[in-house]
């Protein structure tokens, strides 16, 4: 299975580690979702695509967007989504 990590300020209910099947990253974002539709509006657009404006990264290597659909993450890998940071 692919371990899915959110950050701390997005985990509902302070659960920030799940599992999905393996696949494209794009294809691990989506089933998330369809298992955990909490958290549909942060990561899925209307039409069911994952939204770009997060980064992506898997074993700790960013996931570019345009890679997403053809990058895969297999068994035992570990996928991390990471919410935009704003500050100074």
């Amino acid at each position: 299975m692919v371990t899915v990590l959110l950050s701390a300020g997005w985990a509902h209910r302070g659960q920030k580690s799940f599992e999905c099947r393996e696949g494209t990253v794009r294809d691990v974002i989506r089933e998330f979702v369809e298992t955990y539709p909490v958290y549909r509006r942060r990561l899925l657009d209307d039409t069911g695509e994952p939204l770009t404006y997060y980064n992506v990264y898997l074993d700790g290597d960013l996931v570019e967007k345009a890679d997403r659909s053809r990058v895969t993450a297999r068994a035992d890998s570990t996928v991390a989504i990471v919410p935009p940071l704003a500050g100074g």
